[in-house]
């Protein structure tokens, strides 16, 4: 496992700078967090954080899963975003 919590940490930094330039207007940040049991994103006022147990960073990190346990997450926020807009649902048979 990954010996200190810096390296993780550096890969969400890039990952929040990523995001910030990928989605226009984005507002990301993170925040490393006990509070949190895995990973969860809060939205309040168009800010979005993206809230990461330390523990659990550094495990995946370690695993080499950080792509699709860390990084997947905000494309998830965008998707479920889009998938739960107001608006007209085409249902294809």
């Amino acid at each position: 496992m990954t010996n200190s919590i810096t390296v993780a940490e550096g890969m969400v930094r890039r990952l929040i700078a990523r995001a910030n330039r990928t989605h226009v207007g984005a507002s990301w940040s993170s925040e490393i967090t006990s509070e949190v049991d895995n990973i969860e994103v809060v939205s309040k006022q168009g800010h979005l954080t993206l809230r990461i147990h330390p523990c659990w960073l550094r495990y995946v990190v370690a695993l080499g899963e950080f792509q699709c346990c860390v990084a997947d997450e905000i494309e998830a926020w965008y998707l479920l975003e889009r998938l739960t807009a107001e608006g007209p649902v085409t249902v294809i048979a």
